[in-house]
């Protein structure tokens, strides 16, 4: 294929991207189902793009795409306002968390989807709703500004905590000689190796955040302030390569020090008084992600192996949804019952079916979901390829399901509670 006409169609698949965020304001259909889509046509289907050169790009996209995600959570991750904020949320993220890790986890290895580490970390990887298809919806619903709030801080942290416990169990199937084989496994040796690299992780990227954060007071009104920024995001990465940390940690806690402008000021460690709240860094970072989001959903259609979708594997498919379902459902019921045990002192108090409803239907993936998926590849992890064709209909499946239940809601709730 001629250069000029592959650029060409990425500069459409952009514009896709774009009409597909506008559309997506007025029919509630996450843009991501259109890229996919049109990933598939171009290339299992009508073989536009090579499948093969595309597959050799995935350690590089999948590393750049999950130092985008990570740096932006941290960005949102604000301590002041999660520890004053929703508990709720903060029940969903880690029951959710938990109950899909485990029991798609569990019923993958039962059925022989993979060894027992693989399987769970087929859990963590469709555990996370995603904030990019979730958030946008919000305005237009008719919930309470309470469910919003915490809906929204749920889908934005979520995914941080999902991809943290997948780089756990990478670690444990990666010093393991036989990761189907839990019992053999040194897991203290692990613990310890998981600490250090998470700690060493920790300190330098806190450190170089501080610093860097110092450093901006005089590029942060330039034009170079986001570039420079990405620069020192990626030389993170690289050290973490040489000292045996994890850059995803790293990038995540250089993200919470940039993000955390108010907890620096009350530590006084924000020795310049610096903010970069309305600074260009935050918007040429959400303008960036656009980009390469965009182009990974359509990378994840391009490289979906059709040969790989046989009945065994919808047989297992058609489980893991029904998992997702049944883990929302329990997560929501076990969140609201805790709410009313800590705010009336019973268990019993009725919670509104238009909440639980409301809470239930927020259960759409997307980029986290897609990016963890090749993370136990890159990583070598064996008994891991077909989770890029799980992750690329999980995606699809709970999309449909958001946009099914948000219609749902607005015309059944909506109309008959007013």
């Amino acid at each position: 294929m001629s250069p000029s006409i592959a650029i060409g169609i990425f500069g459409i698949i952009i514009i896709l991207g774009f009409f597909g965020e506008i559309l997506f304001q007025y029919t509630k259909i996450p843009s991501v189902l259109f890229l996919m889509v049109a990933g598939l046509l171009l290339g299992p289907i009508y073989h536009v793009f090579n499948q093969s050169v595309f597959l050799s790009f995935a350690p590089y996209l999948s590393t750049l795409v999950l130092i985008l995600i990570m740096f932006q959570g941290g960005l949102e991750l604000n301590f002041i306002t999660v520890f004053k904020s929703s508990y709720v949320s903060m029940v969903l993220i880690f029951t959710g968390l938990f109950l899909s890790t485990v029991l798609v986890g569990a019923v993958f290895y039962i059925t022989g989807g993979a060894g027992f580490i693989q399987s769970l970390m087929l859990g963590a990887i469709v555990s996370c709703s995603s904030s990019t298809v979730i958030i946008p919806l919000l305005p237009n619903i008719d919930a309470s500004e309470k469910n919003k709030t915490i809906i929204t801080i749920e889908s934005t942290f979520n995914d941080a905590f999902a991809i943290i416990l997948l780089i756990i169990l990478i670690n444990i199937a990666k010093h393991t000689a036989s990761s189907s084989e839990p019992l053999n496994i040194n897991y203290g040796k692990i613990a310890l190796q998981t600490a250090y690299s998470f700690g060493i992780s920790g300190v330098i990227a806190a450190a170089f955040g501080i610093i860097w954060y110092m450093a901006l007071k005089p590029l942060v009104k330039t034009k170079f302030a986001y570039s420079i920024t990405f620069a020192v995001m990626l030389l993170i990465v690289l050290i973490m390569h040489y000292v045996h940390g994890n850059g995803a940690i790293a990038i995540l806690v250089f993200g919470i020090v940039m993000g955390n402008e108010n907890l620096l000021n009350k530590l006084k460690i924000n020795f310049f008084n610096m903010s970069i709240e309305n600074s260009v860094i935050k918007q040429f970072n959400h303008e960036f992600s656009f980009i390469i989001r965009t182009l990974f959903f359509v990378f994840l259609g391009v490289v979906v192996e059709l040969s790989n979708l046989d009945w065994e594997f919808f047989d297992r498919f058609f489980i893991i949804i029904a998992l997702i379902v049944l883990s929302r459902y329990i997560a929501v019921w076990i969140a609201f019952k805790l709410e009313n045990i800590r705010k009336h002192g019973q268990i019993d108090a009725a919670v509104p079916k238009k909440e639980r409803f409301f809470m239930l239907s927020m259960i759409g993936r997307a980029l986290a979901t897609a990016i963890m998926a090749y993370m136990p590849l890159n990583s070598g992890i064996q008994g891991t390829a077909k989770f890029p064709e799980y992750a690329f209909l999980v995606i699809i499946t709970t999309n449909v399901l958001l946009a099914a239940g948000v219609f749902i809601y607005g015309n059944k709730y909506t109309l008959t509670h007013r």
